[in-house]
């Protein structure tokens, strides 16, 4: 009836668990992320401006004559605007295209960091979680034990020393229950403190990939970060051109005057003389200043990465071997040794001391591989933001 019953409560918590699904959802509508994408609309707004162009203006005169031999009205009436010279509307749109695009992969990757930063916390939260109950379900398992261990000191199997050893021991598991709890609450809290939509109850940790040796990368030019600073080149490439043209724009003038019996229609067209100010060199060399400086950040920027990318893939390559060992070496080996020790003390060929340790052996080397796990995915996230890589191209 108990184990009936524990297993009906164990479904209803599983059921009342928060998944990645369910979490990655409600980030998506967080005040952050909303916060991302309102300032990626006003910043998109802004870069049109160059688009813009001066309304035509409306103007108008009016006299009258009044003299010993005329009398009469004289008016004009026109209109004026200046226009972009169409040989540099090109590049006007050219440049913004580049700035817009610029804008929309700057905000769709720090929605990606977002993303992952999100998946990270809920992994490590999981793996606590994990580290926690196994170090409470291993420390009652030890106190069992350590009962059986007072009653052989107290026959006179065992010294007072072994004893205290043991006793020790299960103080030091209990102690890191404690630390797992701690570090479960701490990964807990920084998930729940991403997310302002929903109230985190428990996690559902069954959707979490198991550790690979394997992650597959995309081509550096593919990377978000590259992808801006190739925007932002090409918006100062067509910046540069546009800055450095010898005319940028012309004006016209429709004008109608009337001088009492006298009709006359104007038309004028302006174009400005002044080519290569002084001002138009320092604009034009601040957009070729602007353009180099992107391409050197740019290189730098792709160094960075496959360096980075390098040492973490050797990390978790290595990572993942230990992980190997102590799953398929280490703790069957282990716990081979405490069936093969409870039966020999069961049999009465063994002593309670060769148990202790097989059962201690198990439990350090049990919680050494959840360590190196949580590591193995804390290094896996970093990783993966550093690459710009989407959540499950670990292979």
């Amino acid at each position: 009836m108990t184990k009936i019953l524990l297993i009906s409560m164990s479904i209803i918590v599983q059921l009342g668990a928060q998944n990645l699904t369910e979490i990655l959802e409600s980030l998506h509508s967080s005040n952050k992320a909303q916060m991302i994408q309102e300032k990626a609309k006003v910043q998109r707004l802004q870069s049109q401006d160059l688009n813009y162009y001066d309304a035509p203006s409306l103007f108008g005169s009016y006299a009258h004559v009044d003299t010993a031999t005329e009398n009469g009205a004289e008016y004009a009436i026109g209109i004026s605007q200046s226009i972009v010279n169409p040989l540099g509307t090109t590049s006007k749109k050219r440049a913004v295209t580049n700035a817009v695009n610029a804008i929309n992969q700057e905000a769709k990757h720090e929605l990606h960091i977002l993303t992952l930063n999100a998946i990270s916390h809920y992994y490590r939260s999981c793996v606590s979680k994990e580290m926690h109950e196994t170090s409470s379900s291993l420390y009652e398992e030890q106190l069992k034990r350590y009962k059986q261990i007072q009653k052989a000191y107290e026959l006179g199997e065992i010294s007072k020393k072994d004893l205290l050893f043991n006793k020790l021991d299960l103080v030091k598991l209990k102690k890191n229950i404690s630390a797992f709890k701690r570090m479960y609450l701490n990964d807990f809290s920084n998930l729940q403190s991403m997310l302002d939509s929903i109230e985190l109850t428990t996690l559902s940790c069954t959707d979490v990939q198991k550790p690979s040796s394997h992650v597959a990368l995309n081509p550096i030019e593919e990377h978000g970060e590259i992808r801006v600073l190739e925007y932002k080149k090409n918006e100062s490439a067509s910046l540069y051109k546009l800055s450095s043209a010898s005319m940028q724009e012309i004006g016209y003038e429709l004008v109608y005057e009337k001088e009492r019996d006298v009709s006359r229609y104007t038309v004028g067209l302006s174009i400005p003389l002044g080519g290569f100010t002084s001002q138009k060199e320092s604009v034009a060399a601040q957009h070729l200043g602007m353009l180099q400086s992107y391409t050197y950040e740019q290189e730098a920027k792709k160094s960075e990465i496959e360096k980075y990318t390098e040492s973490s893939l050797a990390k978790l390559f290595v990572m993942n071997e230990e992980l190997d060992v102590f799953k398929n070496e280490i703790l069957p080996v282990n716990k081979e040794l405490v069936v093969l020790s409870q039966s020999a003390l069961d049999a009465g060929e063994g002593n309670v001391m060769e148990y202790l340790d097989a059962t201690r052996s198990y439990a350090l080397n049990l919680l050494e591989m959840l360590k190196i796990k949580k590591d193995y995915y804390k290094e896996l996230f970093e990783l993966y933001k550093v690459a710009d890589l989407d959540y499950g191209e670990a292979k």
